[in-house]
């Protein structure tokens, strides 16, 4: 193990402790061996590496030893820059003991908004001329994601569904904000965080403003140029809706790929975003156009408002039906923001003075994996926190195939095309659902979909009284409630009985390959495990990492529940048909068993390879020598830095023995099941499914 000093300046700030894991909860404190700081802040918080560093100061990730996992955070440290007055210092100070408050008052309340865990000052002797000098931390929790601004630099542009999801998500969190007597200010796409696991976060509040009920307040002169509204630029008195401004430049900046100074036309006081995109839904385009009016008073007043508004919108249904959904948002229609590989933030914010709109800029973010809270569940907020679990679920099958390889899949005549336009396909709303694996295919492709062709909706239907999962979505499709499933399996002879005394014939159509893979606790000296090895830890014959070369620790396995066919499937292949053991831990998705298996030492987890191999938390192994990702590994203390990535040639070879296909299932009579698998199926689709770590079936 590796600490990091933490004080400014330091010129060797890297300390290695390779044994310190064997004394971490008893030793009494550790010093810098180049400039005597303390690496144990308070005792308790021990940085690791540095994340970021900014105008204001400097974020490490850390681990917390008086937690029994350790448990991952992110230290902020105060850090202003010497070019600021008096004056600016004051309020730097202000802004950071804010941010600490409003953290400490929203964040254990609302599942979007970082936790705090401690906020603290700590007096130093200066190494040079011995005089106390006091540094001020902010702990909180570790969010493991992608701002948008960094999204937006590789992609240029964000599909129209996915601009409409995360505006529909944010104004949910920013409901709570001002309902609560706060006022963000400075809402802008490197503040808003994008976990590996599709949700969505809203971090840096030091500059919230408190206000008293509907009273607005004066503006400090701290916000990001380009996104802020013109009464804050002033100095103006700023309001509820002065963040809503802010959230609209965002998303036309998300839309359009361009600087503010490129959308803001100066001369006429106007924004001109739609000269460089136009939007299939003109009143997503009417809502962003009312939310960007110079005057507050033109402007939706609240968040509240301007959900109801988007509700009017020809593509947007009922809020009230929060399963219908397929991102951290209850709107049914609005697609996931797309998953993308996640990396480290580096900048911080700007402290500008009132000027036209200018360039983005970002500030250092916390960077971790955490489960939704659930304490917070307001009606609208119910779908946010469910499909936060189905899109953190991971159910998938492992591929019998073994290194025999995985064949040529049967296509049923299936045409293959280049383009998704290539695809005839009838304008319509179509409902579809079925296996989370999907949920990173479902954030890339739907919202493309859309976009390309007219008049094309696409609504994911959650099940209503059961976790979502391939049994689920056959199980709805058979109901009629689904236009088609997407699966992690194909049919059961039980589910084409079922199909038959229905009257019905089912289609189902192989469109990608996708790995398993094994994650372990990060700190486990285990690099590979047989198949053998992995079937007696979960049938209970293997209990102790000794006993397959490991250290002399209890092993806990780790399982989803039985809903889906991951279970199922893992114990006939894997398992030969016997039983989990009685020691293995049940999560209810992906999500929660990750953070269990990231901070429970000894644990092991298997899970779909997308979802998991590029995670900072947990250690993902090899399989019969048969790495899940793609050679060399990553140690993880290069992470979020670099990330491992899934091993598509393996999966697509059959060398690595648990793959599997994934399958779209449909009624014969519906022609858009076998449309969809077309698309998925193209050129197209198919470069696409490789990006977010699915090997191709053409």
């Amino acid at each position: 193990m590796q600490l990091h000093c933490t004080r400014p300046g330091c010129s060797r700030p890297v300390n290695p402790h390779p044994n310190l894991k064997d004394s971490i909860r008893t030793v009494s404190q550790l010093f810098c061996t180049n400039c005597g700081m303390p690496l144990m802040l308070r005792g308790r918080y021990l940085p690791q590496r540095l994340l970021g560093q900014g105008g204001f100061g400097s974020a490490f990730y850390a681990c917390d030893r008086d937690t029994p996992a350790l448990r991952p955070c992110v230290v902020k440290l105060f850090q202003p820059s010497a070019q600021l007055n008096q004056q600016q210092l004051q309020i730097a100070q202000q802004l950071f003991a804010r941010e600490a408050e409003v953290l400490e008052r929203l964040g254990n309340q609302h599942p979007q908004i970082p936790d705090l865990f401690a906020y603290f000052p700590i007096v130093v002797k200066s190494p040079s001329s011995g005089k106390d000098e006091e540094y001020f931390y902010l702990v909180q929790e570790f969010i493991d994601g992608e701002d948008l601004e960094q999204i937006l630099e590789r992609r240029d542009t964000l599909p129209e569904g996915a601009v409409k999801a995360i505006l529909v998500s944010i104004l949910q969190v920013l409901e709570f904000v001002h309902s609560n007597g706060a006022i963000h200010r400075d809402i802008k796409p490197s503040n808003i965080m994008k976990t590996v696991d599709n949700q969505l976060y809203l971090l840096d509040f030091g500059a919230v403003k408190q206000v008293t009920g509907a009273a607005a307040t004066q503006s400090t002169g701290i916000y990001t140029t380009g996104y802020a509204p013109p009464e804050q630029v002033t100095g103006g008195q700023v309001f509820p809706a002065s963040d809503l401004y802010s959230l609209a430049v965002t998303c036309i900046v998300l839309l359009t790929g361009k600087e503010t100074t490129e959308l803001f036309d100066s001369y006429s006081n106007r924004w001109l975003w739609q000269n460089h995109v136009t939007l299939q839904d003109s009143h997503l385009a009417t809502v962003l156009n009312k939310l960007l009016n110079a005057s507050p008073q033109d402007r939706y007043s609240n968040a509240e408002d301007t959900l109801k508004a988007l509700m009017v919108g020809p593509s947007t249904p009922n809020l009230s039906q929060p399963q219908q959904s397929s991102i951290p948002s209850p709107l049914p229609t609005a697609a996931p923001p797309p998953p993308i590989p996640v990396a480290p933030s580096t900048s911080a914010p700007i402290a500008a003075a009132p000027s036209p709109p200018m360039a983005k800029s970002s500030s250092p973010k916390p960077i971790a994996t955490r489960q939704p809270k659930l304490g917070f569940l307001r009606p609208w907020m119910l779908g946010l926190v469910l499909l936060a679990a189905v899109l953190g679920g991971g159910s998938w099958l492992i591929k019998q195939e073994g290194l025999f390889g995985i064949g040529t899949p049967q296509l049923s005549g299936i045409t293959p095309v280049s383009n998704f336009q290539d695809v005839e396909i009838l304008p319509g709303q179509y409902r579809y659902g079925g296996s989370t694996t999907w949920a990173p295919i479902r954030g890339v492709i739907d919202p493309r979909l859309q976009q390309v062709i007219p008049g094309l909706e696409l609504i994911y239907q959650a099940p209503t009284n059961q976790s979502a999962g391939s049994s689920a979505g056959i199980q709805m499709l058979l109901n009629g409630e689904l236009d088609f499933a997407q699966t992690s399996r194909p049919l059961t002879s039980e589910e084409k009985r079922q199909a038959k005394q229905q009257g019905i014939t089912l289609e189902e159509f192989p469109v990608a390959i996708e790995g398993v893979a094994i994650v372990t606790h990060p700190e486990l000296s285990i690099a590979n495990i047989s198949q053998t090895e992995l079937r007696n830890i979960y049938t209970g014959r293997i209990d102790n990492w000794q006993q397959v070369g490991g250290p002399d620790l209890p092993i806990v396995p780790i399982s989803r529940n039985d809903i889906g066919g991951t279970v199922s499937f893992f114990s006939k292949t894997i398992l030969n048909g016997e039983a989990l053991a009685s020691n293995v831990q049940r999560s209810v998705n992906t999500t929660e068993a990750l953070r269990l298996t990231a901070n429970t030492p000894g644990s092991i987890y298997f899970a779909s390879a997308p979802e998991v191999v590029a995670q900072c938390t947990v250690k993902p192994i090899s399989i019969d020598q048969q790495p899940p990702y793609q050679p060399p590994y990553i140690d993880l203390q290069n992470c979020p830095r670099q990330r491992n990535q899934p091993n598509l040639d393996g999966f697509a070879s059959g060398d690595y023995p648990l793959t599997r296909k994934i399958y779209i299932v449909s009624n014969a009579d519906a022609p858009i099941g076998r449309a969809y698998a077309q698309l998925i199926l193209s050129e197209e689709g198919q470069s696409t499914l490789a990006a977010v770590g699915f090997a191709r079936l053409r």
